[in-house]
């Protein structure tokens, strides 16, 4: 029997472990907080061995899972793309998830420059043309990450999570809603402002736009509906790692 094949992407805020194909039935992921991920997770009990394939942009895990799990984890690098051009970046620069990002835009849609924003504990972009060349994109703190930042380095401003969604109003009447308005009609003013310059590159004219990661819907909702931006048709990072070659 092959082994069971396990997807792992590692980010800032949360780990995502998948089995199965992203679309397909059967496909199954849970969610672990990064800081308590080594405590919480353990590998399937079956007799079945299991091997794993990771993106992680948390070093110190990757290393504890190696030294836990010694050859059950693959982690991705532009070498299990040969499909992907990314000699833009020097090897090991490139985030692993972002990486995913690329492969999975230009396997779902060969033939046709696609940007893929990612909604997490940063904003990211990625950009690949039509003939899957990695072209750069831009990274900028997320709307959580711009939350909590004002009331980690500020007196008496406080700290709070995102929400879903509220009224957008640039009059706030208190610390709260000063500061929600305030970073939500910012953050949507420069997703705004970075597709429409990245459209207007030769390279990037007419691209898809697609949002993906836990924040995603509240831009897709929240944009302008001329920008024609969609949520990804998949969970797009666990996606490009299921394609790695490495596996």
């Amino acid at each position: 029997m092959p082994p069971r094949r396990l997807l792992f992407n590692i980010g800032n805020t949360r780990v995502a472990v998948a089995s199965g194909l992203p679309g397909t039935p059967g496909f199954q992921t849970d969610f672990f907080p990064t800081g308590d991920f080594l405590r919480q997770w353990t590998p399937p009990q079956e007799t079945t061995p299991w091997n794993a394939c990771a993106a992680c942009v948390v070093p110190a895990i990757a290393r504890e899972l190696d030294a836990r799990f010694p050859g059950h984890f693959h982690w991705l690098s532009p070498r299990d793309f040969p499909q992907v051009d990314c000699s833009l970046y020097a090897e090991g620069r490139l985030g692993a998830d972002r990486l995913a990002n690329v492969a999975a835009a230009h396997h779902l849609c060969p033939g046709q420059p696609v940007m893929v924003v990612d909604c997490g504990t940063a904003l990211n972009s990625v950009c690949v043309s039509a003939t899957g060349k990695f072209l750069g994109g831009v990274i900028m703190p997320g709307r959580e990450t711009a939350l909590a930042s004002l009331g980690r380095n500020t007196a008496q401003l406080p700290e709070f999570a995102v929400t879903a969604a509220h009224e957008f109003n640039p009059l706030g009447t208190s610390p709260e809603s000063g500061i929600r308005n305030g970073v939500d009609l910012g953050i949507l003013g420069a997703a705004e402002k970075i597709v429409r310059a990245t459209r207007q590159l030769d390279s990037m004219a007419g691209c898809r736009v697609w949002f993906t990661g836990g924040d995603a819907p509240f831009f897709v909702e929240n944009l302008p509906r001329e920008l024609q931006v969609e949520l990804a048709p998949l969970p797009l990072t666990l996606y490009g790692i299921s394609l790695a070659k490495g596996q």
